[in-house]
């Protein structure tokens, strides 16, 4: 029985970390830049705040983009999954460390921390599948 791979298209290397870029700088920018909270953000649909679903969200986009950055790397998947994972959860922390800095941000909260981490664990679901695709340069999947 053949096993069946879904075909993965590799973008070069230029659009995949200007990809990188632009979604951390879109958190970055979502941290420490705007204007922190609002009535919505208190909001708990179900019983997990919206505020935890947008850090969970944020830095499982931010993993996978990283993730597909580093796709070509000749590394092992393990290695690339836990650097993927440290990397990103290492930069979550960085700007809830750097929200004490900004006069209209809470302080650090481990909570915060946690979720960005959880978050980026999600890069464990690519890495799993990882054997079902068959990434393959974009020049070769359009042929």
């Amino acid at each position: 029985m053949s096993r069946i791979t879904l075909p993965i298209p590799l973008l070069p290397a230029s659009i995949r970390w200007t990809a990188v870029f632009v979604v951390a700088g879109l958190i970055f920018y979502a941290s420490l830049v705007t204007v922190p909270e609002t009535v919505v953000d208190e909001t708990h649909p179900g019983i997990i705040p919206l505020s935890s679903w947008r850090h969970f969200v944020a830095y499982f986009v931010l993993a996978c983009t990283v993730a597909y950055a580093i796709e070509p790397w000749d590394i092992p998947r393990w290695y690339k999954a836990i650097s993927v994972v440290v990397v990103v959860s290492v930069y979550g922390a960085g700007l809830e460390a750097g929200q004490m800095f900004v006069p209209h941000r809470t302080d650090f909260l481990i909570e915060d921390v946690i979720t960005n981490t959880l978050g980026a664990t999600g890069v464990l679901l690519w890495y799993g599948l990882h054997p079902r695709f068959q990434v393959q340069s974009y020049d070769e999947f359009i042929e």
